[in-house]
């Protein structure tokens, strides 16, 4: 019966795709290695007024919060909430948490760098690496990397749904996952709207293999985790345990702890894991575009759209080549199955912040909603 109740728990998660114990200061002003220098700070008294307050009130159970100042030192916070039954709920800047669609970032960043290397260009339609997509000779890499192919989003279907209920410890390979997109696409003509699809980065991950003969995630710890010296991401990808349980949060009840979900569910659109520190690190070589060429770069800025054609976004102001905007800031957030996350980082200041949160349901956006409440106290702190 716990594993039924378990599983239904993990079914209202999916759809959103969606006594307390104060953990205090963890390892405030610690420059992190790698990042830049610039001429804003934020506060440990501006994290007090706004993090915590705000993660209670959206309902979440725990959550991590780290802010690089300009000058490359940072401030950072961690709470967490005795929840009932939970086997995992100390928070802090080691923990490994799910990073969820925040690995579309990955993704996409590998496929500029094959483009700059002259392995493929983002005008080649998805025909040529990868058969049997519906459109295929019409949808190109860059439809992908924007969420404008008309590809259903697989995870949002019912095939998911029901698969997940009866073969949790049973994930079905890539394949599988992009029949059931395939069977409900096209939803419109490529390049004419955007509409975020798990079904797009999937792909991305399938020409990464087509092109390069490994794995998209051999790719991504060959270009970026071992460059970047991002120790913790992967942990989750390879079988590694999460160190913090996500919770399945109502408004009316108290938050349910969820079952541990394979990353083969995921894949390229949401499988990596790590923690914040890394996070951060990430955070700000994504949005400097010091992995890719300058003019890359660029153009991926530029890439930036509207997100009002779909309703059931992420919250963006913009979204571009797997790349979001939110107030001027650019980064990617990740939602589903207990954890929620976010990195920013503002190419003006090189500042960048960094949030994990272990629980969904209650509330979408929930590290967006905080960032945006962060703002004001990351604006108002101005080194002399």
């Amino acid at each position: 019966m716990r594993r039924i109740a378990l599983v239904a728990g993990l079914a209202a998660a999916l759809l959103t795709l969606s006594a307390c114990s104060d953990t205090g200061p963890v390892a405030p002003d610690t420059p992190t290695a790698g990042l830049p220098t610039g001429a804003a700070k934020v506060t440990s008294d501006a994290l007090d007024a706004v993090f915590m307050p705000a993660l209670l009130e959206a309902g979440m159970p725990g959550g991590e919060v780290l802010v690089i100042n300009g000058d490359g030192s940072s401030e950072s916070r961690g709470w967490s909430e005795d929840a009932k039954e939970a086997t995992d709920s100390t928070i802090d800047t080691e923990s490994v948490l799910a990073y969820r669609s925040i690995t579309k970032s990955f993704i996409g960043t590998v496929v500029l760098q094959l483009a700059d290397e002259g392995a493929l260009r983002l005008s080649d339609t998805v025909d040529r690496y990868v058969p049997g997509v519906p459109g295929g000779d019409e949808i190109t890499i860059d439809d992908l990397g924007r969420m404008r192919s008309g590809l259903a989003n697989y995870s949002a279907l019912p095939a998911m749904n029901e698969a997940m209920q009866t073969r949790l410890d049973d994930p079905p390979d890539t394949s599988t996952l992009l029949e059931w997109a395939y069977a409900a696409s096209p939803e419109f003509a490529p390049g004419s709207e955007y509409e975020y699809s798990n079904t797009n980065t999937l792909l991305l991950g399938e020409i990464i293999e087509a092109v390069t003969g490994e794995s998209w995630y051999a790719q991504v710890e060959k270009r970026i985790v071992q460059p970047l010296q991002l120790h913790s991401v992967g942990e989750g990808f390879s079988g590694g345990p999460l160190d913090v349980t996500g919770f399945s949060v109502s408004a009316d009840a108290a938050p349910e702890p969820l079952p541990k979900v394979a990353p083969e569910w995921f894949g390229a659109a949401g499988a990596l894991t790590g923690n914040i520190q890394d996070l951060a690190v990430w955070g700000e070589a994504l949005g400097s575009g010091s992995l890719v060429e300058d003019s890359t770069q660029l153009e991926r800025v530029e890439s930036l759209g509207p997100t009002t054609d779909d309703t059931a976004s992420p919250e963006y102001d913009r979204y571009g080549f797997a790349l979001g905007e939110i107030e001027g800031w650019v980064g990617h957030t990740g939602n589903g199955l207990g954890y929620q996350s976010l990195v920013m980082h503002d190419p003006a200041t090189d500042r960048t912040v960094a949030i994990l949160v272990n629980g969904t349901g209650a509330g979408a956006d929930v590290p967006a909603h905080i960032f945006k409440e962060l703002l004001p106290a990351l604006d108002s702190e101005q080194l002399p």
